[in-house]
């Protein structure tokens, strides 16, 4: 399982790298240790099938010339902001409509999970995205929505397919799935749990 992550990331960190954006390179395509620690706290909590699956996707993508980091970021724009990047769109490949039902039902089922997420650890989460894409006005930031969205239309059906089992998984075990995430890259981070990171937080907030 570890092989699979490592030679993932080690794909998508390559695809990061010629992300073009419009205000030149960003800071956080030199930053290989952050990137890594993220990415490998979702994988960590994902199945086998699945990340083999996201895996494949990658190669496909390599082998036709696609990079789906670019994809994905220009996906979020166009979810955030429809009408002012209809160029955007007209350059990106289509969702068909099967997979954007999908991703639907996954965000749908993700954002109650970030919801409660945050109202459990309000200081481990209290300086992350809006939940909503119709709360990015407000915020100045692209929400967990829109971000979400933007990933999953990256994915082929199998693999957004797999990703539905594995959240079915962790209801099972009555899990959160963001919980989960967000534990696994604390821990990447040197902290044993994220009841001893909320503690901590709340603490530093208090001496200021």
């Amino acid at each position: 399982m570890e092989d699979i992550i490592e030679s993932i990331i080690l794909m998508e960190w390559d695809f990061f790298d010629k992300v073009q954006n419009e205000g030149g390179r960003a800071f956080c395509q030199d930053d290989w240790d952050t990137f890594s620690k993220m990415r490998r706290s979702q994988y960590m909590a994902w199945s086998v099938p699945l990340l083999e699956s996201w895996k494949a996707d990658l190669i496909c993508a390599r082998e036709e010339g696609r990079n789906p980091l670019t994809e994905k970021y220009g996906y979020m724009m166009c979810i955030s902001d429809s009408q002012n990047n209809e160029e955007t769109a007209r350059c990106l490949p289509p969702v068909p409509f099967g997979k954007k039902q999908a991703a639907r039902r996954i965000a749908d089922r993700l954002i109650p999970q970030n919801e409660a997420f945050r109202c459990k650890y309000p200081h481990v989460s209290g300086r992350g995205r809006p939940l909503r894409t119709s709360d990015e006005p407000a915020a100045s930031w692209t929400s967990i929505e829109t971000y979400e969205l933007g990933e999953l239309w990256t994915y082929s059906q199998r693999t957004l397919e797999l990703f539905e089992e594995n959240l079915d998984a962790f209801e099972k075990k009555s899990r959160s799935y963001p919980e989960t995430v967000v534990e696994n890259g604390l821990k990447l981070r040197g902290f044993e749990s994220l009841d001893q990171a909320e503690e901590y937080l709340a603490k530093r907030e208090k001496r200021k």
